[in-house]
């Protein structure tokens, strides 16, 4: 083929790939977003984590114009479905929805494939929530109050089990905080996530567990768990007759939280824009007046106040931990 014509094959080709670069001309960006949005969680399905964000999910997408898909990574105290998106692309399209865990982390454990915020662009944290200390009525029909758990552990040396949502998380740490603050012995029981735990629980496989409100609320309402302390620094609004832990002398503020994070080195525009159009959806006043008689307000904070809010956590994390000498194994 003379050269002359093999260029002006070449020269066609290149044409129908990518007209505008042949032309000289810019190809504008598609515009944010134009595909799905995973939202990766690092829970099993019906947890806090997810339930919550379904709330608002409809006004979401129809302000952002396009479909969140829930992504289930559980396992390892939630750092599977972590690790998974601190490796993928900033690009805006693979999101993390957690809970305050991820604070925890980096003082259990020095091997994380990622680091924490550093691995990440905080987003937005969406709530916080009411926490309790509740018992099964199963295995602890006589377990009314903090008192009736101490005397129950102490006439039953060992005996206690505690639900956690998996090793070196928060209810984790509560469990311990429970077993040291009170002197009794506490055995934690790991699971993937809250669910498969409060059925345990509910069943009387396991004597107590610390939960938010929102999850817990339809077993108390059935008689099945009982709250017997508030966990939080002030006592909930939907149980106020429920002393605090701290009232009690047991040194616990646990108001877990639901936050969305993106990869690090995701553009600041996209950050910013989703962070406006969460907050936007999550505190229509339907959504957080129902939110908040489960036991969950909103907060929508701004990707800076979101990433003081993380560093404090770990800091305040690894000074309980710390002090309490708790192991990630136990």
């Amino acid at each position: 083929m003379p050269e002359s014509n093999a260029r002006k094959l070449l020269t066609f080709i290149a044409m129908l790939l990518c007209p505008g670069l042949v032309m000289g001309q810019n190809v504008a960006p598609l515009p944010y977003p134009s595909r799905p949005i995973s939202l990766v969680v690092p829970l099993a399905s019906g947890a806090s984590t997810d339930t919550e964000f379904r709330q608002f999910l409809p006004r979401l997408q129809e302000s952002m114009k396009q479909s969140f898909v829930f992504d289930f990574r559980p396992g390892a105290a939630t750092t599977i479905g972590t690790a998974f998106v601190a490796k993928s692309a900033p690009d805006g399209y693979t999101l993390l929805l957690t809970n305050g865990g991820i604070t925890i982390h980096p003082n259990f454990y020095t091997d994380l494939p990622y680091e924490v915020p550093k691995s990440f662009e905080p987003v937005t944290q969406v709530t916080e929530r009411y926490t309790i200390l509740m018992v099964s009525t199963v295995a602890l029909p006589n377990v009314h109050t903090v008192p009736d758990l101490v005397a129950h552990g102490k006439a039953n040396p060992g005996q206690l089990n505690c639900g956690t949502a998996g090793a070196g998380g928060i209810t984790h740490i509560v469990c311990a905080l429970v077993s040291s603050t009170l002197g009794i012995a506490i055995t934690p029981v790991h699971y993937k996530g809250v669910s498969q735990g409060q059925i345990d629980l509910i069943a009387g496989r396991n004597h107590l567990s610390a939960g938010t409100i929102f999850v817990a609320q339809p077993a108390i309402k059935a008689g099945k768990l009982r709250p017997i302390a508030a966990l939080n620094a002030v006592r909930s609004k939907i149980y106020p007759e429920l002393k605090t832990a701290m009232e009690m002398g047991i040194d616990i503020d646990y108001p877990t939280w639901l936050g969305v994070f993106a990869p690090a080195g995701t553009p600041a525009a996209i950050v910013n824009r989703l962070s406006s159009e969460i907050g936007a959806a999550a505190r229509a006043p339907e959504v957080a007046n129902k939110l908040d008689a489960q036991g969950t307000y909103i907060v929508a904070s701004s990707p800076e106040a979101f990433r003081k809010k993380v560093l404090s956590e770990i800091v305040r994390w690894r000074k309980v931990i710390q002090e309490k000498n708790i192991k990630s194994e136990e």
